[in-house]
C-alpha cells in the first residue's frame, strides 16, 4: 500500500499543465515587427515580442492623431493574438519574415501583412 500511494504521489507531482508547455524561454518569434492592416479600419503596426514570447506594440490609425497601445501573447506554436482596449484585434502565425495576418474589431475585418525587422 505504501509503495502505491508513493507512486501515486509521484505521477501527481510529474504532471505537468497544458499552460506550462506553453511558456517559453528565448522565444524564436521574439523581435520587432512592422507592418500595416487595411479594410474599413486601416493603419499601421508595430510591436515587439519578448523573449517570453510577451507582445508589446501600438496601432496608428491612418484617419487619426492618435495612437493605441497593442498587447498579446505568442506561444510556442507561433499563433499571435493581440488587441487594443477599443476592441481592435489582430490574429495570425508568426512564421515567416513576411507575415499575413488578420484583425477583426466588433463586425469589420480586414487584413494585415507584417514584415519581421
Amino acid at each position: 500500500m505504501k509503495y502505491i500511494l508513493l507512486l501515486f504521489l509521484i505521477i501527481l507531482t510529474s504532471c505537468t499543465s497544458e499552460e506550462n508547455l506553453n511558456l517559453q524561454e528565448n522565444s524564436k518569434f521574439q523581435g520587432n515587427y512592422i507592418g500595416v492592416f487595411n479594410g474599413s479600419v486601416s493603419g499601421k503596426i508595430s510591436f515587439k515580442v519578448s523573449d517570453t514570447g510577451n507582445l508589446e506594440g501600438s496601432v496608428e490609425y491612418d484617419n487619426a492623431t492618435a495612437s493605441e497601445n497593442l498587447s498579446g501573447y505568442v506561444p510556442i506554436s507561433g499563433k499571435f493574438d493581440a488587441s487594443t482596449k477599443s476592441g481592435l484585434n489582430f490574429f495570425g502565425y508568426l512564421n515567416d519574415l513576411t507575415i499575413n495576418a488578420k484583425w477583426t474589431k466588433g463586425n469589420s475585418t480586414g487584413d494585415c501583412i507584417l514584415n519581421k525587422k
